[in-house]
């Protein structure tokens, strides 16, 4: 294992915009506190975006449903499918829709949660800005509410605030995205403890993570811990799953092994409850188990976050249809977290991803994978 490191009409403010020059999973933008926050002081302008239409009638929605035969010829036809990429719109939230003070909790200045989805934590010592972290409640298969929560890597200082998020949305389910450095810039802050052996504690506030047992497979890494709650002496299992065959710029050479990360996490993810057991309390001694998110992470919590989203839903919706809409996936996930799915590569890795995975379920050879 390598080292551990680091033409459609558009809605009034949906606008099509070209990321394919950058890529926040390759390029740094630092965060900053500098970040003018128009009308800061004046209270926050309301948003006019609206996610409560369950059917998802959005006029703007592009939609390009394919059924086996159409979809694999569409993944090998490059030309349109960045054609396609480029007609989805962009969702895009202000700098002054974020609480006052939130700039220093942000990896990254350009990425910033959408309001209306963002994951809202429990007020720590009556401060209103612990309330809050880069994260989005994202919809998932059948227009599921909260099914996955998309949010930026971790910074050193708000690695508290990640796993005091796992613990309040009872989350059992990680998945990471990026390598702890990546071409010499720090991605994502350590926030596991380094071998379950020896050393396989680390406290970050309130919370104790213990690394109970680690699997490597190929190019990802399944870790079974156990998230502590040190106030209320209770504690909660969980699976993190690293998938540490992204290159640092790109995608992956071969989307088999992503469709084989998916398929494993959704055993982990077949549970949907998730209950705490006091310490020291007999087996069976559980809380009132409820729905749980799965939590999905790269740095920005855009890029490969956005890609990996897209291939899991258009899996489950091949399952059950046998047809995907990938146009329509991608702009409901942005609907959700801005900046979904940010470059024609990775849209075409979409594409290459469900045409194998389509051949495979056809031909049902679904085991070679």
């Amino acid at each position: 294992m390598r080292k551990r490191q680091k033409s459609l009409r558009y809605a009034q403010r949906c606008t099509p915009v070209s990321l394919d020059a950058y890529s926040l999973d390759s390029v740094s933008v630092c965060n900053s506190s500098s970040v003018r926050r128009k009308g800061a002081g004046a209270g926050a302008r309301a948003s006019k975006r609206s996610y409560g239409n369950p059917a998802f009638t959005d006029p703007a929605a592009p939609s390009h449903p394919l059924a086996f035969p159409a979809l694999s010829s569409m993944s090998s036809d490059r030309g349109s499918v960045e054609v396609e990429f480029s007609a989805i719109p962009q969702v895009a939230p202000k700098a002054d829709e974020l609480p006052d003070g939130a700039d220093t909790r942000n990896r990254y200045a350009n990425v910033i949660p959408l309001p209306e989805t963002r994951v809202t934590l429990s007020c720590k010592d009556g401060d209103p800005l612990s309330q809050y972290i880069n994260a989005n409640y994202v919809r998932g298969p059948k227009n599921a509410d909260k099914f996955y929560i998309a949010c930026q890597a971790p910074l050193a200082s708000t690695v508290h605030d990640f796993w005091r998020m796992v613990w309040e949305t009872q989350a059992k389910v990680i998945l990471m995205l990026t390598d702890l450095v990546e071409d010499g810039v720090e991605k994502c802050a350590d926030y596991l403890p380094p071998s379950e052996v020896t050393d396989c504690h680390r406290l970050f506030g309130d919370f104790q993570v213990t690394l109970k047992k680690r699997e490597v497979k190929d190019k990802y890494v399944v870790s079974s811990i156990q998230l502590k709650n040190m106030e209320t002496n209770l504690w909660r299992e969980a699976t993190h799953m690293w998938y540490m065959g992204w290159p640092s710029r790109g995608v992956p050479d071969d989307p088999s092994t992503i469709i084989a990360f998916l398929i494993e996490a959704r055993a982990f993810m077949r549970n949907p409850s998730s209950s705490a057991t006091a310490a020291g309390a007999a087996p069976g001694a559980r809380q009132a188990p409820r729905a749980a998110p799965h939590i999905v992470h790269c740095s920005p919590g855009t890029g490969r976050t956005g890609t990996v989203l897209a291939i899991d839903l258009c899996i489950r919706e091949f399952e059950t249809t046998r047809q995907v809409d990938i146009p329509r996936t991608v702009y409901r996930l942005r609907k959700d977290r801005a900046g979904c799915v940010q470059t024609k590569e990775q849209y075409m890795f979409i594409y290459k991803a469900l045409s194998l995975y389509a051949t495979k379920l056809t031909g049902g050879a679904l085991d070679s994978i």
